[in-house]
């Protein structure tokens, strides 16, 4: 028998008292318009329920089914994150977040996810491939023969072509939500994209369309009048909700026989978390495949400081390192399922990444003020040739504050 010193403590109670008390109910509404295709905009409101509802945070969902034109495609994988081509959220009519590479960077993130989560995420769209054939419904897709196959025939029976898009940016971290009393609540704006960027089709195949159909909204929510009124209290006197604002700052192509690149990163920042450059190929046929570009060296300069943050230089035996410190959880590293190993990262899941926060826990507030957008940040990158050319997409991820103040939005800040 193990016990531990909390457990020997005279008052130890394993089970905490709550005051979180009420009906708690599941509600899945018709979304109208109830079709959406590709290239089409998606606007999404939150329900603003009854008075006395608190909206459960990570609860909030889309749900649709993906119907494809023909029976010789299906989707790559990860289609909750692939359906987010560009990702915009307003306040207010103030745009808090829009990112037009929403999906490219969490589809990687989700890469350093840990083998477990990543496996519960089937009803994302996150899935083997003859799963997402099934799905799909293309007919190459079987449910008969070894056990993954036939436990694919039964995860179809179970979800058919039913697919689930979280709707968790920025509210989902802080807690119940009671927008009855929110003079404006957020709108998540989705751009879909077109069917040649998420689909692959059969050899010598077209890749035909596709459109989400049956569109609903779920939630969570719980009925308690004091909690609501106490929720409400804390908009109305003033509260900040932070998050990470990611922005899409340029795409480039980098010629093969490239062996020195120099970019640079000048939008000024309160903290600038880190710069994240994913290479891809110009056309896409792996949704998580993001290509090693032979890099071996960063130098960097920061607002006319050369050799900021790393002293000699980021060589390329730390680049794994270094995206770990920002793309891997805190409460994750030292966890043996991982999905992403370093033999994974230079192969085909690799990102070169600057980060600039002071320590690698997850805060608001410790990244680099950058207020030259004449410098910024400089980047002498030194690589050998590759066999094609790549696609640059270089991001920018930021501290941001939605702040509220008598039930409505009073500023952003990032």
């Amino acid at each position: 028998m193990n016990t531990t010193e909390r457990e020997l403590q005279p008052g130890f109670r394993r089970s905490r008292m709550t005051s979180v008390k009420g009906p708690r109910t599941r509600s899945v509404v018709t979304f109208n318009p109830t079709t959406i295709s590709p290239g089409e905009e998606l606007y999404i409101n939150i329900p603003k329920l009854k008075p006395d509802s608190c909206l459960v945070p990570e609860s909030l969902a889309l749900l649709f089914d993906f119907k494809n034109s023909n029976t010789k495609s299906h989707f790559n994988n990860n289609l909750s994150k692939l359906i987010a081509k560009r990702l915009q959220i307003k306040v207010a009519g103030e745009t808090a977040y829009d990112c037009s590479g929403e999906s490219l960077y969490e589809i990687y993130k989700d890469l350093w996810l840990t083998l477990g989560d990543r496996k519960k995420m089937t009803e994302q769209g996150l899935a083997s491939e003859n799963l997402r054939k099934l799905i799909s419904g293309d007919d190459s897709g079987v449910k008969v023969g070894d056990a993954n196959k036939v436990a694919d025939g039964l995860l179809h029976s179970v979800y058919g072509s039913k697919l689930r898009k979280p709707i968790d940016k920025i509210i989902a971290d802080h807690g119940l939500y009671t927008p009855f009393s929110m003079n404006n609540n957020p709108m998540y704006i989705l751009t879909l994209p077109q069917s040649d960027e998420i689909m692959t089709a059969q050899g010598g195949e077209a890749k035909g369309n596709y459109k989400l159909d049956n569109l609903e909204l779920e939630y969570e929510t719980i009925e308690n009048d004091a909690l609501a009124s106490e929720v409400s209290r804390m908009y109305s006197t003033g509260r900040s909700l932070s998050y990470k604002h990611v922005t899409l700052m340029r795409t480039s192509n980098w010629d093969k026989d490239l062996t020195i690149v120099n970019e640079n990163i000048n939008i000024p920042r309160k903290s600038m978390s880190a710069i994240v450059l994913l290479f891809t190929n110009r056309v896409i046929t792996n949704s998580e495949e993001y290509i090693y570009p032979n890099i071996d060296k960063v130098n960097l300069t920061i607002e006319g400081v050369p050799n900021a943050v790393f002293s000699q230089g980021l060589h390329k035996n730390r680049f794994f390192e270094e995206a770990k410190r920002f793309f891997c959880p805190m409460c994750e590293k030292s966890m043996a399922d991982e999905f992403m190993s370093i033999s994974r990262f230079f192969s085909s899941g690799f990102a070169l990444v600057i980060d600039l926060r002071t320590t690698q826990d997850d805060t608001t507030g410790g990244g680099r003020k950058i207020v030259n957008t004449q410098s910024g940040v400089l980047m002498e990158i030194k690589k050998q040739a590759t066999t094609a050319d790549v696609q640059c997409n270089i991001f920018v991820v930021s501290d941001a504050l939605l702040n509220f103040a008598n039930r409505d939005l009073s500023s952003i800040q990032y």
